[in-house]
């Protein structure tokens, strides 16, 4: 064994072989491995080199595998099997183990973190991979085992159940109220730097929206500092720049805190709701299904 390497031709010369072996054709094989033809000609040439025999012979625009390649050949076949069944059993119970989630970036980093401690001592074989995006991802293209997205839920081809809906109002931090305030109805809020969430995909819920629904009517222009993120959006609130608009229990735990308050009413709903997503008609795996029992625990 220790000698091994010496003892066995490149790896992609075999690959190379057992194509070319069951299409006959070179041109085929290359198509399949999505090398050129001269590519796999050259494995080709390397391999009968390594062994001393010739494996095919060339007929026209064919080949046609040697008595010596045919030996090979059923080698060859069964023990690159063998090696991939084996990867694939591997493969399966290393997925078995791990969830893959996808959450919006506002869920991921004020909902679902802080919480993942919780889960991962109650089961710590159990690997999380995290995807924080406000898109939505193509969660059968990219192995998506659950998600939670925020809206009406009516998203087509997927499954999805409410976990909690959420209201809207105003926070900032104490040293910016102690700094720039009082605040006593929501008329003056005109006069302060507003956070608002940038981008189509908010624009239901920004300021503008918000203002409406509390009856305040600007005379003027808004004074906004914008992002398209909405752990900027906190971080700036936190830092005393300005006034956020919040999402109960996205924004609970700091309220909870003391690090932001709530300075001035209404919370105003538009009837959205966090969503835990999944793809219809997939088995979900003990892994999988223990991290969504949790969620759900989690959210009541």
């Amino acid at each position: 064994m220790a000698n091994l390497r010496q003892r066995l031709p490149p790896l992609n010369s075999l690959v190379a072989f057992e194509a070319v072996a069951r299409h006959g054709s070179m041109t085929r094989a290359a198509d399949e491995l999505l090398v050129t033809r001269e590519a796999v000609s050259r494995q080709i040439h390397t391999l009968e080199n390594f062994l001393g025999v010739s494996l095919f012979l060339r007929v026209h625009r064919a080949v046609e595998l040697t008595a010596e390649g045919g030996r090979f050949q059923a080698t060859i076949e069964t023990s690159l099997d063998a090696i991939a069944r084996a990867s694939d059993s591997l493969r399966e119970t290393g997925a078995s183990s791990r969830v893959t989630v996808m959450a919006t970036i506002a869920i991921t980093s004020f909902w679902l973190t802080p919480r993942l401690p919780g889960f991962r001592e109650r089961h710590p074989d159990i690997e999380i991979r995290l995807r924080a995006s406000d898109a939505l991802l193509d969660m059968r293209g990219d192995r998506i085992d659950l998600a939670l997205r925020y809206g009406d839920g009516r998203w087509q081809g997927v499954d999805s159940m409410e976990l909690f809906p959420t209201l809207t109002f105003p926070v900032c931090s104490p040293d910016y109220l102690a700094r720039h305030g009082p605040i006593n109805q929501p008329t003056d809020l005109l006069g302060h730097t507003l956070l608002n969430l940038d981008g189509p995909s908010h624009a239901g819920e920004d300021w503008a929206w918000w203002l409406d629904g509390a009856d305040v009517q600007a005379q003027g222009p808004l004074h906004i500092l914008g992002f398209d993120s909405y752990a900027n959006i906190i971080q700036a609130a936190l830092e005393g720049q300005g006034i956020a608009l919040g999402f109960s229990r996205i924004v609970e735990s700091m309220l909870t805190s003391g690090k932001l308050i709530r300075p001035v009413g209404p919370a105003l709903s538009k009837g959205q709701a966090v969503h835990l997503v999944t793809l219809p008609g997939i088995e979900l795996s003990p892994a999988v299904n223990a991290f969504r029992s949790w969620l759900i625990e989690e959210a009541d």
